[in-house]
């Protein structure tokens, strides 16, 4: 952090930003917001193209959990918890 570069804006002699570098700046800005959202366009129309889920596993299980939309595999999820529970419940009762 010792070779950090000095912001004009904390000197105490700083007058401000002229015309030319707010221009550039918002500039520079835009472009890089324009970069990052094609890039962002890009990942999306990939995972589109592919079929896969983000985050979704790619072997056996992706390819089941891709035929389910995420309802339906919160739907499981529950059902099988609820099943767990009892099994687990009725065999800390015995």
């Amino acid at each position: 952090m010792a070779n950090s570069k000095q912001l004009p804006h904390t000197s105490p002699d700083w007058t401000g930003y002229t015309l030319d570098e707010l221009r550039y700046v918002r500039a520079y800005t835009a472009a890089r917001m324009e970069l990052n959202r094609e890039r962002i366009t890009a990942r999306i129309d990939g995972i589109k193209k592919n079929g896969i889920k983000p985050g979704a596993p790619k072997g056996l299980i992706g390819k089941v959990i891709g035929a389910f939309g995420y309802l339906d595999i919160m739907l499981i999820a529950w059902r099988a918890g609820r099943k767990l529970f009892k099994v687990t419940r009725a065999i800390k009762g015995r």
